[in-house]
This record gives C-alpha cells, structure tokens and sequence, in this order.
C-alpha cells in the first residue's frame, strides 16, 4: 500500500469513527428532544381512533358545473401518526364545444363521470395541526394518477374568534393540471350547539397541457375543468388562471353536520360551490 493509499485509508476511518461518535453522543439528545415535542411518538395510540366523513357537494359557473360524493376513512396510528383512504365520485358537465379537459385530443361530451380513490398518511404536527399526503388514481372518463398534500391549522385556539387556515394541492398526471386552494375562515360565533365561521378562500390552477401555438389554446378553468379548443395560428395557451371569494359555513355539534359555501369571480367567471359533510367516529 503506498503512502497516500494509507493515509487516505486512516482518514476515511478517522471520518466514519467520528460520524459513530457523534451517533452516540447525540441520539440521547435526540430522543429527548422528540419525546419532548412528541410525548409517546413510537407508541400505538391506546385506544385508537376510527373516524369516517361522508361529504358531498357541487360548483356551478358559466362555463361548467360538477357534483361531487364520497367518503373518507381515517384510522390512527401513534398520536401522531394515521393512514386515510378516500373514495369520490365526480360529475362534470361543460358548456359550450370545448375539448375533453382530460385529453383534449378526444373530442368533446357535455358530461364526464369518474371516480377517484387515493390513500395515505396524516400526520399530527401539533395540536389542531395537521398535514395529509396522499396519491392516487381515477376511474372512468379521467384515467390519471395523482399526488395530493392537504394542510389545516387553528391558529389562536383560546381566543374569541379563532382561525382556521386550511391549504390543498394537487396534481393530476393525465393532463399536467396542479390546482391549489387556500382558506382563511374564522369562528365568527360558537354556541354549545352551533359553530358560525366566515372568510375567504381562492384558487390557483397552472400547468395542463400547452402545445404548439396554433394547435390547442388551453385554459385552466377550475380543478377538474382545463377548457380547450382550437386556436388560430399563432395562438397561446394560458395556463394560470385563478379565482376567489369569500367563505360562510356552520357546524351542528349535536349532529356532528356541517356545511360551508364559497361564491365569486375568476377564470370560470362567476361561481358558486357547497360543501356537505358529516362525521362519524368510534374508540377501538
């Protein structure tokens, strides 16, 4: 072995033996810091959790409408950590003589049925704090795969007028669409029976398909709707498009029911959507 050989040898060691030093000195400290942040992190919840949501709803523009029901499944883990499973059947009905917003190239019908099943993690980042990841797969006129992260938080819990601010992402691979929403709602009012809350919220979609100019114009038009249509030579798509307004809900504790509405102005012109749902959970 020469020289250099040898002394790169005793570095490469010397590195791997600090590497395992610090392993040692520091998982104590480690371990101490996440069972100070997350009490009981490793341990199975006892008892645990099953809950399932029933939810339903529709949006109604100028350019198109859908109805939507399904069902969510959630199952817990640690205290920290759960599995979801989520099945959702979508109606989609276009106005007008635009191309398939799920393969343009396929022509156009005035309605699309499909549905969507995803499944994943939640993870409890902090009390009323919580982030679910997801993927998944569509059904029928829609064929696409999908990657989906949703993000809720209370902020201000122990005040008048707490806020929850809630984010949603996803993306469909069939036709490159991401549409991400947010929400800023307030407890406007809360009784022993009733929960009023008022904000607002909007919507970003960007991506989808953007051929050669001349070919297609595409435009996003809302999370399930990319509106194209043949374009004159030289023509563009314009693939960010967005909308947004303001937000009413309420929550009836009894019944565990709730119900939310969002109307306003963007891409699709003026729109209206309502959400349904209600809860169920057992202790195991």
């Amino acid at each position: 072995m020469t020289d250099y050989s040898c002394r790169a040898s005793i570095v490469r060691m010397a590195a791997v033996a600090a590497v395992v030093l610090v392993t040692v000195l520091t998982r104590g400290n480690a371990n101490a810091q996440l069972d100070s942040l997350y009490p009981n992190f490793w341990n199975l919840e006892a008892p645990a959790n099953l809950q399932a949501t029933l939810f339903g709803g529709g949006y109604a523009s100028d350019h198109y409408g859908t109805t939507q029901e399904g069902f969510q499944l959630d199952q817990s883990i640690t205290p920290y950590i759960g599995v979801f499973g989520r099945a959702t059947a979508y109606q989609l009905y276009v106005k007008g003589n635009q191309l398939s917003p799920f393969t343009p190239t396929s022509g156009h019908k005035p309605q699309y049925y499909f549905g969507r099943f995803q499944g994943g993690l939640d993870f409890t980042l902090y009390p009323g704090t919580d982030f679910f990841l997801s993927g998944g797969h569509d059904a029928g006129d829609s064929d696409s795969s999908l990657i989906e992260g949703d993000f809720s938080s209370w902020v201000m819990p122990h005040s008048r007028h707490p806020l929850n601010i809630s984010f949603s992402s996803v993306h469909t691979f069939q036709n490159g669409v991401t549409s991400s929403e947010i929400d800023f709602q307030w407890i406007l009012k809360s009784t022993a029976n009733w929960i009023f809350l008022g904000g607002a919220g909007g919507a970003i979609y960007a991506g989808g398909t953007s051929p050669a100019a001349g070919a297609l114009i595409c435009k996003n038009l809302g999370r399930f709707n990319q509106q194209c249509i043949i374009g004159p030579p030289g023509s563009q798509s314009n693939p960010i498009n967005g909308e947004g307004g303001p937000d009413l809900g309420f929550y009836y504790r009894p019944w565990r029911i709730g119900m939310s509405a969002q109307f306003g102005y963007g891409a699709a012109n003026n729109y209206g959507q309502l959400s349904v749902y209600k809860q169920l959970g057992w202790t195991e």
